[in-house]
């Protein structure tokens, strides 16, 4: 065989590998899992605070919001959608669980029948005119985050409310255990994790809601009711905006009506960089508590580095662009 004639026939098959690879499900596990070691790596040689337990404990913390949003807006996200509206309902639903708890209920009943109210305005709101009106995501999610927002500004008078004297959402949002280095919120958030994580792994469900993000036409011909299929994961990011929300008072001490702006942001960025199509289908859970961490590890790396919260909104708009251009990049290496 010719020199030239063995290039051609190689060429065409390193071509293949290189694609196989820029697709292969564990390509942004890699890249991401490697960006973060060095990121680690730095932070380790540069600041000798970055590893103390009382460092690590305040990460883990804030960390678990956007953990517990994330593994959640995953399932919504491998349906080809995107809920725009869990900042708003966190905060509403911090708004409503203080009402309740400061007008009588304990916090037990205060927790559930908070959880109740925001899961049913996700699934029946949300859930419903997507799933099964067949409406737009990004219009439906805006549209009553903007409700949602208002509604939670309306009724506390656009004032926090003290909850420092709440212990349920103290140990949910504050509390540490083990010689106080491992916050409560963080084990709750790597559980829904876990859970969410089998559920689509292991479950007639979990292959439902990938069904449906892949080709909704062909999940309907083979039987898989796919309008209840995608109200049903915003009733499930609905309880876990609530959840989030009660974390938040616990952290802050007060629920905040302004709670959760932004936060939209953080965890679709974390969604996208874990590998999560855009277009639905494709993704893990495991993808998106990954980017979680490297987008909180990244945040306090930055503040250590004495740079301010106005420089992280910069840095994450710039990771979600990035995010999204890599999803495409993806999607035209398969398709080529």
């Amino acid at each position: 065989m010719s020199i030239e004639t063995h290039a051609a026939v190689a060429a065409p098959a390193r071509e293949g590998r290189a694609r196989g690879w820029a697709t292969s499900p564990v390509a942004p596990y890699v890249g991401l899992a490697t960006v973060l070691v060095v990121l680690v790596a730095f932070q380790l040689a540069t600041e000798p605070t970055f590893s103390s337990w009382s460092n690590l404990t305040n990460l883990m913390r804030s960390m678990a919001v956007p953990l517990l949003l994330a593994a959640a807006g995953t399932l919504v996200l491998l349906t080809a959608g995107v809920d725009l509206s869990i900042g708003a309902l966190l905060g509403l639903s911090g708004i409503f669980y203080a009402k309740l708890a400061t007008g009588g209920f304990s916090p037990l009943p205060a927790l559930l029948l908070t959880l109740l109210a925001g899961g049913a305005i996700a699934f029946f709101v949300n859930g419903y005119l997507i799933g099964r009106v067949g409406m737009s995501f990004f219009v439906v999610t805006l549209g009553t985050g903007s409700i949602l927002r208002g509604a939670a500004y309306l009724w506390s008078d656009n004032t926090a409310i003290d909850m420092s004297q709440n212990d349920l959402a103290a140990t949910l949002g504050n509390t540490a255990i083990l010689g106080d280095k491992i916050p409560v919120g963080i084990l709750v958030a790597v559980g829904v994790a876990v859970l969410l994580w089998a559920i689509l792994r292991y479950t007639v469900y979990g292959r439902s809601i990938y069904a449906v993000g892949g080709n909704r036409e062909a999940a309907e011909l083979s039987g898989v009711p796919s309008g209840w299929v995608i109200a049903s994961v915003y009733g499930i990011v609905g309880l876990c905006a609530v959840l989030a929300g009660i974390m938040m008072i616990g952290r802050q001490t007060i629920a905040d009506p302004n709670a959760g702006v932004g936060i939209e942001l953080t965890v679709a960025s974390a969604i996208l960089l874990g590998g999560v199509a855009l277009q639905g289908g494709v993704g893990s859970i495991w993808g998106a508590v990954l980017g979680t961490v490297f987008l909180s590890v990244l945040a306090n790396a930055l503040a250590l580095h004495g740079l301010s919260s106005n420089w992280q909104l910069v840095v994450t708009g710039v990771i979600l662009l990035l995010a999204v251009y890599l999803d495409r990049l993806r999607q035209r290496i398969g398709d080529g």
